[in-house]
């Protein structure tokens, strides 16, 4: 891997940098692994819990501190304060103290939510503000009156309850599995969502995380983006790592502070966040060292001799649990975390699918007790990767991984194969949403140098929403390829394309075919993907509107230097739908390119066949074909 890297810094970012999107070319399957019963005693018990001390009665206060207004809205933020005069040494290890709130619905039904330990920062998340202290949040998934109540299980301590009211709001609550649907999504009210979506895993190294989100979300979300990828990896929302002991954040609580300030973010410009849990260049020393800095490692006094048995050991394990009841606790109330992703690209760990698969049925299960709001699962594999795991339960949604330069030497589009990549995805597990997390031309950022208008990203968000993936493809180099060339447009024009379209209702059709003029049997082609539902929404593509082209083009040019990519229009082409009705049918074109609709035009459908004119195009467009006039 080249290190021809586009951010300024020291050496650490650049080692930063090398994690990108961990890639390496990986076997496109992996044998078959069986898969344990869920209930299967396939991993060590964990160590036996540390039993409650008993509380003075000095120190038997716990109060829950009221609400700052009587009235929210409906899946709305309600965050309380808990004053306990109990201190422990170690607020995060709930084996020695742990606070838990109970929420009753005016339905009767009652909700339980972990309590954890906070403390306020100034930006950019280093200075610290006030004293720690304990708080709770909860999201209200019901109109009327509540009734909170804190309890610490040691001593038996419990507050005084506290009221708040709950009234209508126009949130369409938490992401769910699309009840008609398994493929896609919908939210609690069963209004349909599509991610479109994008990574922005990090903040750049010359940059703070308030500036570099900010920069880079407000245009996303004006243009119609909605989805991203964000890590808690070590050098960005991390809450343990090498500086910290083993099962304490508190030398961390400023990331974390970090991390709501991105949460709160999202929430105000209505985007959606898929957050990665583990990372893999941590478990391996090929990417970024990770496993030598790492504070499981036995060489720094950790439990671990080998990386692979972080899936194992009671004691890993133990923490591993103790981390996620601080995730879940903190971040768990938000309607707009999408999914929890366990692993980036799990397969670059020395962690295989047998030893993988007890392990995220333990923490699954673990995350579910505590995820009052039951948020989707996903994990992620590098490259085509066929696994066991996309057959679990505990898993909600299959999550791939493809950089062009990867998959085939000369980089071919991602249109080209996306089909068939679906394809192999959906025969190896019961119907799930499907989701390209990762891709880009190339692996390394200076392989998008060679072309700066977005061809790839263009193709590769409009093929995967004609294939039939639950959301648009998610494009890597966030920060120095999308922003840095501005090319946040590409996402306003599928925004304004599917306004109003529940694709659930939709499935991909096959045979819809481009048709070259007569006398054009050497032209450059097309091609053509269809969704059949209600109506057909068709996608055509030219050949020469893609990377690979404009690459050739300019190897050709005159002038390299002073080139800019313009493939040939496409005049004469027609397009072809069959298994149609016979009768009238109402095309509507538009312009992926501009983002805006043509006049409608009439076309006759005879035969159980529809051809249509194509209008004069260079790089793609498409059409809703609706029957009637």
């Amino acid at each position: 891997m080249s290190t021809g890297l586009p951010r300024a810094g020291s050496a650490l970012i650049i080692l930063l940098f090398l994690v990108a999107a961990c890639q390496w070319m990986i076997p496109g399957s992996a044998p078959a692994v069986p898969i344990p019963s869920p209930s299967a005693p396939t991993l060590a018990p964990l160590p036996s819990r540390v039993a409650p001390t008993s509380v003075p009665a000095a120190l038997s206060g716990l109060v829950l501190a009221p609400p700052d207004r009587p009235v929210f809205g409906q899946y709305e933020l309600v965050e309380l304060t808990i004053h306990s005069e109990i201190q422990p040494s170690n607020p995060f290890d709930p084996d020695e103290y742990e606070i838990r709130v109970e929420f009753l619905a005016p339905s009767g039904r009652k909700a339980d939510v972990g309590a954890f330990w906070y403390r306020s920062y100034q930006p950019p998340g280093i200075l610290g503000q006030g004293d720690p202290g304990w708080k709770v949040r909860f999201t209200p998934t019901e109109t009327g009156r509540w009734t909170a109540v804190a309890r610490a299980r040691n001593g038996d301590l419990e507050s005084e309850p506290v009221e708040f009211t709950v009234s209508d709001s126009d949130s369409h609550g938490f992401i769910r599995i699309h009840p008609d649907n398994p493929r896609y999504l919908a939210f609690d009210d069963g209004t349909f969502f599509y991610p479109i979506g994008l990574n922005m895993a990090w903040w750049s190294g010359a940059g703070t995380a308030h500036g570099d989100y900010e920069k880079w979300m407000t245009p996303f979300a004006a243009n119609g983006g909605n989805t991203i990828r964000v890590w808690m990896a070590d050098w960005s929302f991390g809450i343990e790592w090498s500086d910290t002991p083993l099962g304490d954040y508190t030398r961390r609580l400023g990331k974390a502070w970090l991390l709501d300030e991105i949460f709160r973010m999202a929430e105000e410009k209505d985007v959606y966040i898929i957050l990665v849990l583990f990372n893999c260049a941590d478990f391996n020393n090929w990417q970024t060292n990770g496993w030598n800095r790492n504070p499981y490692n036995a060489a720094r006094g950790g439990p671990l001799a080998d990386p692979a048995a972080y899936a194992t050991d009671p004691e890993a394990r133990a923490l591993t649990q103790r981390r996620l009841n601080y995730i879940v606790n903190r971040w768990g109330y938000s309607t707009h975390l999408l999914a929890w992703e366990w692993w980036n690209e799990v397969n670059l760990t020395p962690i295989p699918d047998e030893t993988l698969i007890p392990w995220l049925q333990e923490m699954t299960a673990h995350l579910r007790e505590r995820d009052v709001n039951r948020h989707l699962t996903t994990n992620s594999y590098a490259i085509k990767y066929v696994s066991p795991t996309w057959s679990l339960p505990e898993l909600d949604l299959i999550q791939r991984h493809e950089y062009a330069d990867q998959v085939s030497p000369r980089g071919s589009d991602l249109a080209d194969r996306v089909t068939v990549d679906l394809a192999t995805l959906e025969e190896t597990a019961p119907p799930k949403p499907v989701l390209l997390g990762e891709f880009g031309y190339g692996a390394e950022a200076n392989a998008d140098d060679v072309e700066k208008t977005g061809i790839h990203l263009h193709n590769g968000i409009w093929s995967t929403t004609f294939a039939g993936y639950a959301g648009s493809a998610m494009y890597w180099y966030w920060d120095v390829y999308v922003e840095r060339n501005r090319l946040w447009y590409h996402y306003r024009s599928l925004d304004t394309f599917l306004s109003g379209v529940d694709l659930s209702g939709y499935a991909p059709v096959s045979g819809v075919q481009v048709t070259r003029p007569p006398g054009e049997g050497g032209h450059v082609g097309a091609i053509a993907m269809g969704l059949r539902g209600d109506d057909l929404l068709v996608w055509v593509r030219s050949d020469a509107y893609t990377v690979q082209a404009a690459i050739e083009a300019r190897r050709r040019a005159p002038s390299p230097s002073a080139f800019v990519y313009a493939p040939l229009p496409l005049e004469g082409y027609r397009l072809t739908v069959p298994e149609v009705a016979d009768g009238v049918y109402t095309v509507r074109w538009y312009d992926t390119q501009r983002g805006s609709w043509m006049d409608p035009v009439l076309s006759e459908a005879e035969g159980g066949q529809l051809s249509i004119p194509i209008p004069e195009f260079r790089r793609d467009l498409t059409a809703r074909i609706s029957p009637g006039p």
